[in-house]
């Protein structure tokens, strides 16, 4: 498995922990408005990351 498959995979667990994190705090019923501030942001962040990791002037492995 190459590297970038490996990191891709890493940062789908860390969005299903950090949904069960949130859902364990109760984020959405308490602060709906913090966990839609999260939820924009780490979407904002994944493609940002993903832009960068896959950039067509990456070399290609």
């Amino acid at each position: 498995m190459s590297t970038q498959r490996m990191i891709e995979w890493l940062v789908l667990a860390a969005t299903a922990g950090l949904l069960m994190l949130m859902k364990w705090l109760h984020l959405g019923v308490i602060h709906y408005n913090w966990f839609m501030i999260i939820l924009i942001a780490w979407c904002l962040g994944l493609v940002v990351f993903f832009r960068v990791i896959s950039s067509p002037y990456r070399e290609k492995e």
